[in-house]
């Protein structure tokens, strides 16, 4: 079966698309395996699922706005949320395809650079389990380079218009977009026909298209600035030194460190691969190998000036993945810069993606399933399912609304109860209506994480500013259930209480 795809792939590259819709699917498929607890990006869009709104928390609303419109239409459960995520992946791959056939003029190539991408940890494994907005500012990525290069080719009205759709949409997805945008300018500056492309009237197009897209969220940004950047910036620069010398130091060695870490896969797969000719080929250049170097070099520039600026030491991976997963289309065009023929190498290097294929389902399905295997729970499987139809079927009752305190309770409780109002205090801007009556009362519910299962301060202040202070004097139960797919005896504790109107 492996040998037949292999050889299908190098006589028609094109099946690359069917093969990743394929194993899409499957993914799809894996996921409602798993146990149904939900991890914390899966948490988050559960959550803001119950609203469609200009902006929600510190990243911007594109994946929100996609899910809210799925649960909208099918319904909250894990189906949807596993659906819309696999969706947007495998657009990601669908767009990476068209961009590297855009510059590749092998098609073999194209499919090359495409399946390596399974390559990339941080994107095969990471995007696949918990990332969301990452992953659609991939998918804005692609397209918005399509869009310049195509621009760049063949300029035309739809091609400007292409281009401030996705620059407008890119916007939406991630702020570090503005990265991207900007490194571009430099890269389309450079390319011979470039200056000529960007002084073109039809640019106007392109900038007053992406400013009406991205201008409804723009106006809550200017209004909800704290919002939108108190948390990204309090991460970047945990566990700072204290010194200016030692934050300049720190985080272009950790900026350098995570390009190797995030790149150092995929460069010793291709070394083991195409071998010398590989590494022979990083000498040569064309019109487009010299365009995604200015594109890396003025990115690379603009974050370390943000480093520099800001004093940013603690970096995420993914948080680079947004630039560097473009490097398997330069290397490829590098190859075909020095005339290598693709199918010299094309049936050895799909062994690698094929493979990875069948072993990432494998794994993301094993690790859950069997967690004490591995001696540790996941979020997969913690129970929150058992938690809410304990307490629910011990009430009696169903709630009229639903708080809590953290960010992976809040959407993990929410998919256990899809048409009841929640709220949590981890994102206290989002405010919803509910019905409190002796029918339906408040159902709070907290993780208990000591050996105490008090009502947390924070909870009470909630019930003192928004209910008033006669209720306070609650019963606080707590409650133990059993891990999914975890042994007996291992159990996650829970707090609750509910509170009914006097």
């Amino acid at each position: 079966m492996a040998v037949r795809m292999r050889n299908l792939l190098v006589r028609k590259p094109d099946a690359v698309i069917w093969l990743l819709a394929g194993y899409f699917c499957i993914q799809f498929i894996v996921r409602l395996l798993q146990p149904h607890g939900l991890r914390f990006d899966e948490s988050q869009q559960a959550f803001f699922s119950q609203w469609l709104t200009l902006g929600y928390d510190s990243q911007p609303p594109l994946y929100n706005w996609f899910q809210s419109i799925v649960v909208w239409v099918f319904g909250l459960s894990l189906a949807t949320v596993s659906a819309a995520k696999n969706l947007v992946l495998f657009l990601v791959y669908l767009s990476y395809y068209k961009l590297a056939r855009e510059v590749l003029e092998d098609k073999l190539f194209a499919a090359i650079a495409t399946l390596s991408l399974l390559t990339i940890p941080q994107l095969f494994w990471e995007a696949q389990r918990d990332l969301t907005h990452t992953v659609v500012q991939l998918l804005t990525i692609n397209l918005f380079l399509c869009s310049v290069i195509r621009t760049l080719k063949t300029p035309s009205v739809a091609s400007y218009a292409f281009v401030g759709l996705a620059l407008g949409l890119g916007m939406l997805s991630k702020y570090n977009f503005t990265l991207v945008a900007v490194a571009a300018i430099a890269a389309v500056w450079l390319h011979p026909n470039g200056r000529a492309r960007i002084i073109d009237r039809r640019f106007l197009l392109s900038i007053g298209l992406a400013l009406l897209i991205f201008l409804p969220h723009g106006l809550w940004l200017l209004h909800n600035l704290g919002i939108a950047s108190g948390r990204t910036l309090g991460i970047m620069e945990q566990d700072a030194p204290q010194t200016m010398l030692a934050k300049l130091v720190q985080g272009p060695f950790k900026f350098l460190r995570l390009i190797v870490v995030i790149m150092a896969p995929t460069v010793i797969i291709y070394s083991i691969v195409f071998g010398r000719p590989f590494w022979r080929s990083l000498r040569s250049g064309t019109v487009w190998t010299r365009f995604f170097e200015a594109l890396f070099v003025a990115i690379a520039i603009l974050v370390l000036v943000l480093i520099v600026a800001i004093g940013m030491t603690s970096l995420r991976d993914r948080w680079l993945l947004p630039f560097l997963f473009l490097m398997p289309i330069y290397f490829c065009l590098k190859m075909q810069a020095v005339g290598h023929r693709p199918e010299d190498f094309a049936r050895r290097f799909f062994v690698v993606p094929l493979v990875m294929i069948v072993l990432i389902p494998a794994a993301l399905l094993v690790r859950p399933n069997l967690p004490t295997l591995f001696g540790r729970y996941e979020a997969y499987n913690f129970p929150y399912g058992g938690f809410v139809e304990q307490v629910v079927a011990e009430e009696q009752k169903t709630p009229g609304l639903v708080m809590t305190d953290g960010w992976l309770q809040a959407g993990n409780l929410h998919l256990q109860l899809p048409d009841v109002p929640l709220m949590s205090l981890f994102f206290d801007n989002m405010k919803i209506g509910y019905e409190w009556t002796s029918d339906r009362p408040i159902l709070m519910a907290w993780l208990v994480t000591d050996s105490s299962a008090a009502l947390p301060p924070q909870l009470r202040e909630w019930i003192v500013q928004n209910l008033g202070e006669q209720y306070t004097d609650i019963n606080v139960k707590s409650t133990a259930v059993p891990y999914l797919r975890g042994k007996p005896d291992d159990k996650v504790a829970f707090g609750y209480a509910w509170i009914y109107p006097k």
